[in-house]
């Protein structure tokens, strides 16, 4: 392979800006400018997320676009918890389905090329991304369903942390779930981290196997 092809490039696309969202979320803590740049990666994530998807993706275009112009509305005009909530859990719905086709794609593919691999990382990332916005809402909508280390202030930085620690089933003990439903959302999120990675390596290593078999 000479050139990335639009798949590939729309899969870089798409890595890049989960990254930049999270060094965004950790280095930038001024209320204000955190809270545009956080709106501004998750609009170019929630449209670079559709265009990852090979096929049939018109509808989720159009889902995205509801859904960002909603987002927006949440964050800046309509200050109300109950939209708030929804908006959240309908992009965490978004996301979900944004896996399963990425999971789909990488398991009707017939060769390992660069391709899968970044859709393979992107499915684990956008899973992660889903932890860090269902414990961030559970924290706004539970009182106290979180024991941070430094309680005086909470930053979205702080959900990044804990979804992508608890995918990974780290755990360094620094962010404790209190209530039933933190702790059940955090066994939730190690599980399907670990069942990810699990399904994902072992479709990975059969392909390549067979690949590799067919080469020889």
């Amino acid at each position: 392979m000479t050139g990335k092809s639009p798949r590939a490039y729309n899969n870089i696309i798409l890595t890049l800006l989960i990254i930049l969202l999270v060094i965004s979320s950790f280095l930038i803590h001024v209320e204000v400018l955190s809270k545009i740049l956080n709106s501004l990666f998750f609009t170019l994530i929630l449209l670079a997320a559709t265009y990852a998807i090979n096929k049939n993706r018109k509808k989720l275009v159009y889902f995205a676009v509801i859904l960002i112009i909603f987002r927006e509305a949440a964050n800046f005009l309509i200050q109300n918890e109950y939209f708030y909530s929804l908006v959240s859990l309908t992009s965490v719905f978004f996301f979900f389905i944004i896996v399963v086709r990425l999971i789909q794609q990488v398991a009707s593919s017939i060769i390992v090329d660069r391709d899968v691999i970044l859709e393979s990382v992107n499915g684990y990332l956008l899973i992660g991304l889903c932890a860090s916005i269902l414990f961030a809402l559970v924290d706004r909508i539970q009182e106290h369903a979180f024991a941070f280390t430094n309680p005086a202030s909470q930053y979205f930085s702080d959900y990044i942390y804990f979804g992508f620690i608890t995918q990974t089933t780290i755990g360094y003990g620094d962010v404790t779930p209190l209530t039933d439903l933190g702790r059940l959302l955090a066994i939730t999120v190690g599980i399907s981290g670990q069942l990810y990675v699990a399904i994902i390596i072992a479709m990975l290593v059969g392909k390549y196997l067979s690949q590799k078999n067919i080469g020889s």
